[in-house]
């Protein structure tokens, strides 16, 4: 299993390259293309704190990654959808949004499961 602050550091470095690479590839350089860098390197900055375990910085970055995913799959337009370099790039950050979200639930089962907060005694 992999640590929460390591699956949203993964995440966010997805986020950066692949949005920095959308700017670069649509024609107009819309400023809107530079939001999902923009959440990345504020996911980024969280990295500390999650490995601290602060749990509300935890749940904020769940619910942030979530809505993000989803914010990603929705400017998929099916009808029009190519396999060009911007779509593949959106559906990455799309699906990397949406494993680092799955990594945070299932760490949380686990921990709950245990009760005794031995699975981040390594880095703690």
């Amino acid at each position: 299993m992999v640590h929460p602050y390591i699956a949203n550091s993964i995440n966010a470095l997805v986020l950066i390259l692949a949005g920095i690479a959308v700017y670069f590839l649509s024609p107009s350089r819309p400023l809107v293309a530079l939001l999902a860098p923009m959440l990345g390197i504020l996911l980024l900055a969280t990295t500390y704190h999650l490995k601290r375990h602060n749990r509300f910085v935890f749940h904020t970055v769940t619910a942030l990654t979530l809505l993000a995913g989803f914010l990603l799959i929705l400017q998929i337009d099916p009808d029009t959808f190519v396999w060009d370099a911007r779509h593949f790039f959106t559906l990455l950050m799309g699906i990397s949004c949406f494993l680092a979200v799955f990594s945070f639930v299932a760490s949380f089962l686990r921990e709950r499961r245990l009760r005794n907060n031995t699975i981040y005694k390594d880095d703690l």
